[in-house]
């Protein structure tokens, strides 16, 4: 006789409509997960959750209404059973500290390989605790090679990385700043150095070049 595998409830939150239904579609292919429920808010999140109690939260943290950090606080403190997994495209080593003392139980980045998704998704179920930022960078992303090689080829550093795929997203210096948990001066000095680096136009040579090279 067969035994059946026990089924992990879940839970999508992200405001990015295309990412969420890809995602769900992702998590569709195994048989041990169940989507019980999507949102595009954090309002939304919470009231789901109140009529639905999941075993995994997969949470974005910049949604409207309610942000992802006001609703990771507020499920943990209602809701100890559900465990929370923070997908996110600013995974940093200050965002992790400050998830980990909210009581986050996992996170990372969206650009993450399938199979070490599906991983943390059980592990996290089970009690266990992932942050990509204190794990070698090979683990994170199966993109790794593409985008050292092309860190290498513009000589940029990660960091610089992330601000041009926001720049692409027409963040401002400081809502750059606060996504990143760094200051608007070192966003600004930032911006200089990829402007020499990259030999482009002060004004939107930037936003240029991150659109021509598609990180959005």
């Amino acid at each position: 006789m067969t035994t059946q595998p026990n089924i992990l409830k879940i839970v999508v939150a992200d405001d990015h409509l295309l990412f969420m239904e890809g995602l769900c579609s992702l998590l569709a292919t195994q048989s041990d997960f169940e989507v019980i429920a999507k949102a595009a808010n954090g309002k939304t999140v919470l009231h789901l959750i109140n009529h639905n109690l999941p075993d995994v939260l997969i949470l974005d943290l910049n949604m409207p209404i309610v942000d992802g950090e006001m609703v990771a606080k507020k499920v943990i403190e209602r809701y100890q059973s559900i465990k929370i997994l923070v997908l996110s495209m600013y995974n940093t080593a200050a965002m992790d500290k400050k998830l980990k003392e909210i009581g986050v139980h996992g996170c990372l980045p969206k650009d993450t390989c399938t199979d070490l998704l599906f991983k943390v998704i059980r592990d996290v179920a089970n009690g266990k605790t992932y942050f990509a930022s204190t794990k070698p960078v090979q683990e994170t992303s199966n993109n790794f090679n593409a985008t050292d090689i092309f860190l290498k080829k513009h000589k940029l550093t990660y960091r610089e990385l992330e601000i041009l795929k926001l720049i692409a997203q027409n963040y401002t210096s400081q809502e750059i700043a606060k996504k990143l948990f760094i200051s608007m001066f070192t966003v600004d000095t930032h911006r200089k150095n990829m402007i020499y680096k990259l030999k482009v136009d002060k004004k939107n040579g930037l936003l240029q070049f991150a659109l021509e090279n598609k990180l959005f």
